[in-house]
């Protein structure tokens, strides 16, 4: 398992949990990704990430393409699929 930082770009990804170390409150920013589509069990293909900080990075998640900060990326854990 990985965050969405660590995974491999044009990959289909199924999104596993939300991590919630080193974050002292994270409702706010896990409740906008779960309205954003980011759910357990949902797909997602990492796009792009910038060049140098590899932030932000460009995710699709069911047909939308959302941007997301390297501290939102590293919350949710997913899986490569098969």
């Amino acid at each position: 398992m990985m965050t969405i930082n660590q995974a491999p770009l044009l990959k289909g990804l199924t999104i596993t949990a939300f991590e919630k170390t080193n974050v002292e409150d994270i409702s706010d920013i896990e409740s906008r990704l779960m309205h954003l589509g980011f759910v357990d069990g949902a797909t997602i293909v990492v796009k792009r990430k910038a060049p140098f900080f590899k932030e932000p990075l460009l995710v699709e998640v069911r047909g939308r393409l959302i941007a997301l900060s390297k501290a939102e990326a590293e919350l949710v854990t997913v899986e490569v699929n098969p």
